[in-house]
Parts: C-alpha cells; structure tokens; sequence
C-alpha cells in the first residue's frame, strides 16, 4: 500500500489527506447523529442528547483534524522545511552539504532534483571560482606589471579627473614636483602645478573633441605644453591626454604625464647667454678690424707690393671672421629654440583663444579674419605674446578693432595683427621686447619667446588706410594627411538652369553695389548622396562670412544634420561623416532656420551652388522657408575667368590661386577654401569689367545659357 502511494504524484497525496480528512470527520459526523438518534428514543430528552453528542462530534472532528495534520506534517511539511535549510546551508554556509532524500519518500521527485540542482550549484560555483580565481591573479599580475611600469617610468604620471582631482599617480611624480609625503587623492591637481597653462591645454582638446577634429587630427586628443609648479620653482613638459567614456564620445579624465626640464632650459638660457655676448662682444672688433685693413690697404707708406699682401691677407681674414661670426650669429639663433617643447597648432584654435582672451577688454576688439592654417610653436606662449602685443599696439597708437589672420606664405606662417592707422617704428617695437610676461613660465620676456619660435617682428602697411604687425612662424610639422583630396574623385559638376531666375528680384541699389563693398556668406553642404530629388539629405552645413574684403573666420556657422536615413559607404569615404556621429544632431528642420538668421541679408556663394541650392529648395516646405538671396557661383566665376582651360573643381582652382586646401571635403573647410578663391576672384572680374553685383550675375547667366546650350547637344 505505501508503495503504491509513494509512486503517485506529490499533488495527488496532497489531494488524498485532505480527502482522508473528509471521509474522517464524515464517519464523525454520521456516528453522532446515528447515536443520537437512538439515546433519544430511549431517554426522550433530545435537548441535552442533541448537546452532549454535538460537544463529541466537535472532539471527534478535532482529534481527526490534528491527526491528519500531525500526518501531513510529518510526511510532507517537515521534508520540505527540511530541504529549505540544506538549500540555505549550501547557499550560505557549506556548498558540500548533502541534501537527505529519504525523509521525502512522500515528496515525489522533489528531494532529488534539488539534490541535483545542489550538485550542479556545487559544480559551477567550481568552475565560477576557478575562473575568479585565474581573472584575479590575471588581474593581480597586470596590476603588478602596471604599477611596476609607473614606478619605473622616468616620467611622472597623474591621472585626474576633469574636476582635475587626482585619482592616480607614480612616485616619479611626486620626485619630479618635490612634494614631500603624497600629493594626496581626490585634492586639486593645481595645489602643486601651476593652473593656466594646463587649463588652455584642456580646453584646446576639449575642443578638438568637441569639433569631431581628433579623428583626423595627428595627435588625436593628445597634446604637450610647458608648465611649471605652483612655487615657479620648476619647469615641466608636458604631455596632456584625454580618456573617453565606453562609447568614446564624453570625457571622463585625463592623464598627464611629464618631466622636469628646469636644468635643461637653465643650461639652454647660460648657453644663450654666452653665445650672445659673444656674438655682441666680437662684433665691434671684428669691425674695427675691418675698417683698419680697409685703411692699410688704402696707405701709401709700405712698398705697393708688400702693402697689397699684408692688405690681402687683413682683409681675407677678417672677412672669414666675419662670416664665422655671421654662422655662429645663425647657430645661436637655432640653439635657442632647439629645446623649447613646441607643437603642430591650428591658426583657428589659437586665435580664438587671443580674441576671448581680449574680449575681456572694454576697448579692444579682436576679429579672427582669413584662411586658418596649421604652424608649429608653443600655443601658451604665443597666446600671451600676442595678448601683451595687441595691448601695446593699442597703448600706442589708440586703436580699438584689429583683424588677427594667419597667411602661409615662402614656407612661413606669418600671424598678422591689423589696425587701423599708421605702421609703428622698429624702435617702439624693440622696447617691447624685454617686458616680462606675468603668466609665462619663469617670467619670460617678449623677446624670449619670440626668439624660442624663430621669429622676428615687424611693422608695415597694407594699404593707405591699416597697417599689421607680422610674426613669421615656423609652419607645421605634421604629416600630410592620409586621405587627401587627389585620392577621392570631385563632386561633377551639377547644374539646374532655373537657378538664377529663382531668387527674389535684386533692387537696383544692391545690384549697383561693387561686390568689394557686399556682406557674402561663403557656404557648403555636405550630403547623403548626390541625388537631391532621389532622397538624398543633408548631413552638414557651414559657412563663414565676408565683409570689407575680410574673410571673418570668428563669424562662421557649422551644424551637422540628422538625415534620419542610413549615410551610404560610399558617401562616407568623401566626408568621413559617419551614422553614429549624427544620430544625436538635430534635423534639417531646425538647422536650416539657424543658417537662414545667420545668413540674414547677405549674398551666397558656394563652389557649384546649384547642387547646394537644390538641397536647401527641396526642404522649403518642411522647414518653413526659402532661400531667396542673390547666389553667385565660383564654379561659374572661374569658367569667365579662365575660359582657357577646363579644370574648374575646387582643388584645381585653389591650386591655381596657391591656396592652401585644409579639412577638404568638410562643410566648413571647403567654405573656408572657397571664400578665399572668391576673394581672389572680385579683383580679378573687376579687370574684366565685372564690378558690381548684376554685372556678375549676368556674366553667370551667360555662362549657364552657353552650359544649358551645350548639354542639348
């Protein structure tokens, strides 16, 4: 009988002492009234019968009640108490307890599938602990190698955080800053190194960050600068680079990383200093000498033959002497920045920072004008030399608005500053240079930092009406990069012969106006896809403005677009703009609107507009606008002006113009780049007779008309 119950399901028992429990309490029950009914025939009293047998069949039904329930407990309550504890003791306390199995009989398979499922617990927390155990020591190792590394690292490390809160460093670092005990974690970095420097390096990654200009950038979100520690006692290079969080696109911390070069720069500044008093101290006799020779060779007394050699060999030796002075002079002018840390700097980066920095000032004004380009220097340095020469021009001659630009030229960047008024003599200029900067590292002068770049400088006019102060720089190192413009095919040329006649009609005063006096906005787009009416969307905008005949790099707009579409491989290896770097930018319905207000009422121009122009018509609608302006096209302009020839792409008439192409196929770069062509192209079509604004949009129609006629055939 127990056999058979202990192969029926766990379910089925359970339905069974509750059925037992009935069948109990209903013999009770029937027992009861059966009696009762006989002692009632018997004694006639049914009252009190009725009572004294409800009391008994109560106490029966309770003795059956816990009886079974006694049972029940035993057989199933119990067991799975049972199993409970065993499974918290395997949990909690011992993985190699055993789970009892046959005080379950009644439980059904329960006991030994959580017998089972102990052993496998047991099994994978094995296999769990081997595999923490090998990560651990794996971990341990690498630990022990890292902190091996860092102590061995000739360089100081500190890791902060971008409150600059140190979270990590080496003992090199603290040899290197001579703190004594530990920098400590979680204090300010700047407790021991000195704040601007660093803080201009952050903000310049920050902002390549910022720009998606890392990507192609040589150094990547990595750069060096000087430093020194918070008592000036120690110079420091640099070496700053920014970490990412996991999807790369937010900052998190940053590692520094540097060495002490106070020794270096002294011995590099006694040498300068010996060689200059050298130099200094053996040019006026070497002179004298000169002049004496010249005097001896022009004497009588001596016998002409003997006077002619003694001449010849005073006037031949001085003259070596002279020139070894000269290579010596030329020597020294190298040695002097052969150990200054330097880097490869954006003109765009820098002089941005010179025109917030002088924003600060109630009357001075500082516009970043012209084609930016790259140049090698020390960004710090030169950012507080051209704070304290802007400040000195204006202390001299009274000026407010200066233009800041940068022009490559004869393998020199030359940075020019332009005011307006008179150029300034080389003696004002000369009794700048011993000022000593208050921010600079060691308190170095104008002239120090002037001669760590090469760079003498000069004042001269440009036209009657400004003047500039020109710093010729060293131009920049970096490599040409990768994925250059020969290396991808030329956007073809794309015309809608409709283009000009959908503009609002010009009033005569603006179309009278010379094109050197109109506001432009030099733009471009970059796209999906060539197709505009096929689907294809933009993916980014830019453009810069031009007024006077100045390109205002400060006043330029450059939004990427959500397309809300896939960007095509194929398009991806002309602009490099990815999926993920516009999935979180707004769409063509807000960015247009943006671009409209800063364009405003000036003209447009762009390198073949008509393909830019269609994009910005098909959006009309879904944007709530129209771009109605005047539009002149470079591509056009260059067909009038050099109808000899047919390479008319952007790189081949920048290359005519000896205009440097840099961040080619970016929206903003190929703006910068066709500004600068249209720049060289108004005086040009002036000579042509093409002076006003009709006069070019006319020569354009004709130019379209001649296209139009020839695609027919």
């Amino acid at each position: 009988m127990l056999k058979r119950i202990s192969k029926l399901s766990l379910r089925v028992r359970t339905l069974l002492f509750f059925a037992l429990l009935a069948i109990c309490i209903t013999i009770v029950m029937f027992l009861t009234f059966y009696f009762a009914y006989g002692h009632i025939q018997t004694h006639n009293d049914p009252a009190t019968t009725l009572f004294l047998f409800g009391i008994g069949a109560s106490l029966g039904s309770l003795f059956c009640i816990i009886a079974i329930g006694l049972l029940f407990d035993m057989n199933v309550a119990s067991p799975i108490q049972g199993l409970i504890r065993d499974i918290q003791t395997i949990l909690h306390s011992n993985r190699d307890h055993s789970i009892e199995v046959s005080t379950g009989r009644y439980l059904d398979h329960l006991p030994e599938t959580v017998r089972d499922l102990a052993r496998q617990y047991r099994k994978q927390r094995v296999e769990v602990d081997k595999a923490i155990a090998s990560a651990t020591a794996k971990t341990s190792e690498q630990k022990k190698t890292l902190e091996t590394v860092l102590k061995d690292l000739f360089e100081g490390v500190i890791i902060c955080n971008l409150n600059n809160q140190v979270l990590l460093y080496n003992q090199r670092a603290l040899s290197l800053l001579h703190v004594s005990g530990d920098i400590g974690l979680g204090r300010s970095l700047f407790s021991v190194i000195d704040r601007p420097p660093l803080m201009h390096s952050l903000r310049r990654l920050r902002n390549r960050l910022a720009e998606n200009r890392h990507i192609n950038h040589p150094e990547g979100l990595s750069t060096s600068f000087v430093c020194a520690t918070c008592d000036g006692r120690y110079t420091l290079e640099a070496h700053m680079t920014l970490i990412l969080d996991q999807d790369e696109n937010i900052p998190t911390s940053y590692v520094l990383t540097f060495e002490d070069v106070t020794e270096e720069l002294t011995a590099l500044g006694k040498r300068d200093h010996l060689l200059r008093e050298t130099t200094e101290g053996l040019r006026q006799p070497i002179a004298n000498l000169r002049a004496a020779a010249e005097m001896l060779y022009n004497s009588d007394d001596m016998s002409k033959e003997m006077s002619m050699r003694f001449q010849d060999v005073l006037l031949n030796e001085s003259q070596k002497l002279s020139q070894t002075l000269d290579g010596l002079a030329q020597e020294y002018h190298g040695l002097a920045t052969t150990h200054w840390p330097m880097a490869d700097i954006y003109s765009a980066n820098l002089l941005s920072l010179v025109s917030l920095r002088l924003s600060d000032e109630k009357n001075i004004n500082a516009m970043m004008t012209g084609i930016p380009c790259w140049l090698h220097g020390d960004s710090h340095s030169l950012l507080l030399a051209m704070d304290q020469i802007v400040h000195n021009i204006h202390q001299a001659t009274g000026a407010e608005n200066f233009d800041l630009q940068t022009v490559n030229r004869d393998n020199r960047v030359h940075i020019d500053i332009i005011w307006e008024g008179a150029p300034l003599s080389s003696s004002e200029i000369d009794s700048w240079l011993d000022i000593n900067l208050k921010e600079s590292i060691g308190g170095m002068s104008l002239r120090d930092i002037l001669e760590h770049h090469r760079c003498e400088m000069w004042s001269e006019n440009t036209d009657e009406h400004h003047a500039r102060l020109r710093l010729p720089m060293l131009s920049a190192h970096r490599p040409i990069a990768d994925r250059t413009s020969e290396d991808l095919p030329a956007r073809p040329e794309f015309y809608d012969f409709g283009l000009l006649n959908k503009t609002s009609p010009l009033s005569s005063e603006l179309g009278n106006r010379p094109l050197s006096e109109l506001s432009f906005v030099i733009f471009d787009t970059e796209t999906t896809g060539l197709k505009p009416s096929e689907g294809d969307e933009i993916i980014a905008i830019a453009g810069v403005r031009i007024l006077n005949g100045r390109i205002l790099t400060g006043e330029s707009f450059a939004r990427m677009v959500n397309p809300n579409r896939k960007i095509p491989k194929s398009s991806i290896k002309f602009h490099g703009i990815t999926d993920e770097m516009v999935k979180d930018k707004p769409p063509a319905q807000i960015v247009l609107p943006q671009f409209q207000e800063f364009v405003d009422d000036a003209v447009l121009v762009a390198h073949n507009a008509a393909f830019d122009m269609k994009f910005l018509e098909l959006k009309k609608d879904d944007c709530g606008l129209s771009f109605d302006h005047p539009v002149l096209d470079t591509l056009l302009l260059s067909v009038i002006l050099h109808d000899h020839t047919d390479q008319h792409s952007l790189d081949d008439i920048a290359k005519r113009f000896g205009i440097e192409i840099e961040g080619r196929h970016t929206a903003i770069g190929d703006a910068l780049v066709t500004a600068g062509i249209f720049l060289r192209m108004v005086p040009m079509l002036k000579a042509r007779g093409i002076e006003t604004l009709n006069d070019a949009i006319e020569a354009s129609k004709k130019i379209v008309e001649v296209r139009a006629q020839q695609a027919e055939f």
